[in-house]
C-alpha cells in the first residue's frame, strides 16, 4: 500500500511557502530539485498567470520510466489554457516502490506551491496510471479526478464507488490494456461513479495533445458541477457543442457503441448544468437498438480474438523465460507471430486487425516486463532471451532491439550490443538519452559506440511514447 501522507498534507489547509526563487512560470522546467532530497526531482509547469496570491488546481503525473518532462509537456499547453500546475515525477518508475518519490515530491510542492487542496488530481501511463489509481483510493476524497492512461486499477483492488474520485479514462485502438479500460469504465458506471472513456487512434502510449486537452477541460467542467469553480457559461456551452459533435460524427460513421456512450457520458456531466432530456432519450434509443446489440456482439468477438492470439504468443514467450536457449520455442514463437501478423495485414476488417495487434501487443508487453524484471535481478542472459522474444513479435521496434541491446552490454557482447543499437536506430531510435543507461557504461571509449553517440546527438530529437 502505498503512503499517503503527502496528500493529508496537501488537503489540511497549512499555509504554503514560496521559493526564494519560484521557478518561471510559462515554461517547461525539465528538472526541479526537491529540497528535502535533491536526489528526487520532479519537472513542473506553472501557468503564465500564475500567482501565490491564489491557489491553483495541480496534476501530479506518473511516468512508468520517471519521465517527468514527456508527462509535462504533453499537458503543458492544456495547463496553460485551464489554469492548472502540472508536476511530473522524475524517480516514481515501474518496478521499484514509488512511496518515497510521492512523498518527497508532494511535500515539496505542498511546501512552495499555492495549491487548492480541493482541486488535486493525478494522471499516469501505464505502471504510472496504476500508481495514480492507488493515491487515489488510498486517500477517499483527497484526490477529485484521475486520468488514467493505458491501465487503471492496481491488480486485485475493487472498483471504487463515487465517492473516491471522478476517472478520465484512454486508451489506444491497439493497446493491449483497452478491454481493461473498457470494463473498468463500465463497472465505474455500475458503482455510480462518474467516468468518462475515449479512445485514440494508436499503441499502448501516453495520449496525443488534444486528448490531454479534452481531458483537462473534462476536469474543470468536473469542478463546474461539483461547485469547485465558477461556472462559466461559455465554456459550458462550448463543451457541450464540441461533445455533441464528436456524438453526432459517431452514430453518423455507425459507430454505435461509442456514440452511445457519448450521449450517456453527455447526459451525466451537464444534467446539472443544462437540459439533457435529448441526450438521454439518444443514449436509451442507441442501446435498444438492434445495431447497437449486434456491435455488442461484434465488440465481444473481437475482445474473445485478442485474448486468445495474447494466450497463444504469450504461452509460447513463457516457454522461453522458463528454460533458456529453448531454440525449438524461438522457432515456434517465430511462425506464430508471422502467422498473426499476416492476418492481421490480410483482414479487410478493422475491428480484427486492431484485436490481432493489441493480442500480440499484449505478448510483447509480457515479454518487455518479463525482461526489465530479469534485468533488475541481474540475470540478463534471460533478460536477453525475453528482449529477443520482443524482436520477433515485434521485428519494426526499436525499443525492442534498443532493449536487446542493454542486455548484450551488460552481458559484455559489445559487438552484439552495438548491432543492436545500430538496428535500433535505422527502426528510429534517436534519443540520444537512450545511451545513458549504465548497461553501457563499459562500452563508452569504445570508438564504435562513440559513433552512435555522435549520430544520435545530430539526430532530430524524438520523444517514444513507450
Amino acid at each position: 500500500m502505498l503512503r499517503v501522507a503527502f496528500l493529508v498534507m496537501m488537503v489540511s489547509g497549512a499555509c504554503l511557502a514560496a521559493y526564494a526563487q519560484t521557478p518561471a512560470a510559462g515554461v517547461v522546467h525539465a528538472s526541479v530539485a526537491v529540497t528535502a532530497d535533491p536526489s528526487n526531482s520532479y519537472a513542473l509547469y506553472l501557468p503564465t498567470a500564475y500567482s501565490p496570491a491564489r491557489r491553483w488546481p495541480i496534476l501530479l503525473a506518473f511516468d512508468p520510466f520517471a519521465r517527468g518532462e514527456t508527462s509535462v509537456k504533453l499537458f503543458r499547453e492544456a495547463a496553460e489554457k485551464y489554469g492548472f500546475i502540472v508536476v511530473g515525477s522524475n524517480n516514481s518508475r515501474n518496478f521499484q516502490d514509488p512511496s518515497a518519490a510521492i512523498r518527497l515530491l508532494g511535500a515539496d510542492v505542498k511546501e512552495h506551491y499555492s495549491v487548492d487542496p480541493r482541486r488535486l488530481y493525478v494522471t499516469g501511463l501505464s505502471g504510472g496510471a496504476r500508481v495514480a489509481s492507488s493515491l487515489a483510493m488510498a486517500c477517499k476524497g483527497c484526490v477529485a479526478g484521475v486520468i488514467a492512461n493505458s491501465a487503471g486499477l492496481p491488480s486485485g483492488r475493487s472498483t471504487p464507488g463515487p465517492e473516491v474520485a471522478d476517472w478520465f479514462l484512454v486508451a489506444g485502438t491497439t493497446d493491449f490494456n483497452y478491454p481493461e479500460m473498457l470494463h473498468l469504465n463500465e463497472a465505474l458506471e455500475r458503482n455510480n461513479a462518474v467516468s468518462r472513456f475515449v479512445v485514440f487512434d494508436g499503441p499502448h502510449g501516453w495520449m496525443p495533445k488534444n486528448f490531454a486537452e479534452q481531458s483537462l477541460a473534462w476536469l474543470q467542467l468536473r469542478a463546474m458541477v461539483k461547485g469547485l469553480a465558477l461556472v462559466d457559461k461559455d465554456f459550458v456551452g462550448k463543451q457541450f457543442d464540441e461533445r455533441m459533435t464528436e456524438a453526432q460524427s459517431a452514430q453518423k460513421s455507425g459507430d454505435i457503441l461509442t456514440a452511445a456512450r457519448a450521449y450517456h457520458e453527455i447526459a451525466v456531466d451537464f444534467r446539472t448544468l443544462r437540459d439533457v432530456k435529448e441526450q438521454e432519450a439518444l443514449a436509451k434509443s442507441l442501446a435498444d437498438s438492434e445495431a447497437f446489440h449486434k456491435a455488442k456482439k461484434n465488440e465481444k468477438a473481437a475482445l474473445e480474438l485478442e485474448d486468445e492470439v495474447a494466450t497463444k504468443v504469450g504461452t509460447l514467450v513463457a516457454g522461453i523465460a522458463e528454460l533458456l536457449d529453448n531454440r525449438d520455442a524461438f522457432a515456434k514463437l517465430e511462425t506464430a507471430a508471422e502467422n498473426e501478423s499476416r492476418d492481421q495485414r490480410q483482414s479487410s476488417n478493422p475491428e480484427r486487425r486492431n484485436a490481432i495487434a493489441r493480442g500480440l501487443a499484449s505478448a510483447f508487453a509480457y515479454a518487455v516486463e518479463t525482461g526489465q524484471q530479469a534485468m533488475l535481478k541481474k540475470d540478463y542472459r534471460s533478460a536477453r532471451e525475453m528482449f529477443q522474444a520482443c524482436e520477433i513479435i515485434q521485428p519494426d521496434s526499436a525499443w525492442a532491439i534498443y532493449l536487446s541491446a542493454t542486455a548484450h552490454a551488460e552481458l559484455g557482447e559489445k559487438k552484439e550490443a552495438i548491432q543492436a543499437l545500430k538496428r535500433a536506430m535505422e527502426k528510429g531510435l534517436t534519443n540520444p538519452k537512450a545511451l545513458d543507461d549504465t548497461a553501457f557504461d563499459r562500452m563508452r571509449n569504445e570508438e564504435a559506440f562513440k559513433q552512435i553517440a555522435a549520430s544520435l546527438s545530430g539526430a532530430p530529437k524524438q520523444e517514444t511514447a513507450k
